[in-house]
């Protein structure tokens, strides 16, 4: 076979061969977050001295949620008795219009359950792989998954404990990209 033949043939070997190979799967990507807590954030503070600290950690390719929440100051037997009965629960992440507040949109509820532990000073909470829909769509959020995450990487979200004695929000933070 002569020269350019021969490469021309090779040319079209190596182009069908990737036409054929299955296309590359999308690495998972896990995004980290953080979050503290406490009684003077937001448009009415509420002067607690309660704090938590959290850890919020999202897998994008499953579109999967992880949160990991430490409270001090506020036990379970304190929590919003409504919300605990509730299927959304007392504790939720909601998406504000700017990072300086507004408007604000509920987004993915903690449901109360097994997850929830008392501890001796307050509270744990740790929930593992929580689908995002599923949150989403119990509390009748409209935001997309891909949304959601940006609002995270943007500041646009706040983690918020409502309690008997403050139904809106006993102590709340921003969530922040690590």
């Amino acid at each position: 076979m002569a020269g350019p033949t021969r490469w021309l043939l090779a040319l079209v070997a190596l182009t069908a061969a990737a036409f054929a190979a299955p296309p590359a799967q999308a690495k998972p990507k896990i995004l980290h977050f953080h979050a503290a807590l406490d009684g003077k954030y937001g448009d009415a503070p509420t002067g607690s001295a309660a704090i938590g600290r959290a850890r919020v950690t999202v897998d994008t390719a499953r579109r999967r949620v992880s949160v990991d929440l430490v409270v001090d100051g506020i036990t379970v037997d304190r929590l919003w008795k409504k919300l605990v009965a509730a299927p959304v629960g007392p504790i939720h992440l909601h998406k504000y219009a700017t990072p300086a507040g507004g408007a604000s949109v509920l987004v993915l509820p903690l449901p109360y359950g097994a997850d929830y532990h008392a501890t001796r000073r307050g509270m744990r909470v740790t929930m593992k792989d929580y689908d995002y829909a599923t949150g989403a769509r119990l509390v009748g959020s409209t935001l997309s998954f891909g949304d959601f995450v940006a609002a995270m990487k943007g500041g646009l979200v706040i983690l918020n404990i409502h309690t008997e004695a403050h139904n809106p929000g006993e102590i709340s933070g921003k969530v922040l990209p690590d």
